[in-house]
């Protein structure tokens, strides 16, 4: 009796199979330690993958996007480098040089008289020293006219008329009742001027290559006042617009038009 109620049973689970009863899987629940959820069917499962997939590769295609941007911002700037240099462009760097060493040659002039180098020697060098104090605005303004900045309007616009409004200061301190005043004001936008082309060639170059401008910046600032300033900050300044001259004339034109941090050093 027995083995025919088995045999029944076989019978029976055999033919609901055969409907596909026995294919229904209910949800399983699961719970951890942060929340309790639910897990979701087969087909459910592979859905939610396909959303996920297709929110992953929507990012993946703005990573590439974005990377893609990068690529090609600095294929412009090889570009820029790679560059010729137009002869415009020589022409105001070559002389964006030339009167950055008469800014070096006038201070070493001024500093020869401060440091009273010369004294007991005979030799008389007070014209030369009123002549380099009269050509200063000149030359610092004409430098910081001249060099080449960002291409940003304000940067232009800006290191342009500070180098034009020194300029004009060396004429103005030449009239009588406001020589002194005029003096005065001409004397602090020439050290204005100098710390603005010290800090461009720190900004281009970096500042691991452009250690004399440190020194002029902290000098310059020292000497804003002509006639209060700290001993020796004459020497030091001087020392220090020496040597960034001096420096100028290894380097490329090219250099002087984009932002290299000294990459020509390396080659």
């Amino acid at each position: 009796m027995s083995i025919i109620f088995i045999l029944l049973f076989i019978i029976k689970l055999h033919s609901l199979t055969s409907f596909g009863v026995t294919s229904f899987t209910a949800p399983s629940c699961s719970i951890t330690t942060s929340s309790r959820y639910c897990r979701a069917p087969p087909q459910r499962t592979v859905a939610t993958l396909y959303f996920s997939s297709t929110g992953n590769d929507t990012d993946s295609k703005d990573v590439v996007k974005s990377n893609v941007d990068d690529i090609d911002g600095m294929k412009d700037d090889t570009n820029e480098i790679d560059r010729s240099v137009t002869l415009f462009e020589r022409a105001r760097i070559i002389s964006y040089r030339v009167a950055m060493s008469a800014s070096a040659l006038c201070l070493c002039v001024l500093a020869v008289d401060d440091i009273g180098f010369l004294e007991g020697s005979g030799a008389n060098i007070g014209q030369l020293v009123e002549r380099s104090s009269n050509v200063l605005p000149i030359v610092a303004g004409g430098s910081l006219s001249l060099c080449p900045v960002p291409r940003n309007k304000l940067f232009e616009v800006g290191t342009v008329s500070l180098g034009l409004a020194t300029i004009s200061s060396s004429f103005i301190s030449n009239v009588g009742d406001i020589q002194q005043l005029a003096g005065s004001i001409s004397w602090s936008l020439s050290i204005i001027a100098l710390m603005v082309v010290s800090i461009r060639e720190i900004f281009y170059f970096g500042v691991e290559y452009k250690q004399e401008c440190i020194i002029t910046l902290l000098t310059l600032a020292l000497m804003l006042d002509h006639n209060n300033h700290i001993p020796f900050t004459f020497p030091l300044c001087a020392l220090g617009m020496s040597i960034l001259a001096a420096g100028k004339l290894f380097e490329p034109c090219k250099e002087d038009l984009v932002r290299s941090n000294s990459e020509f050093l390396a080659e």
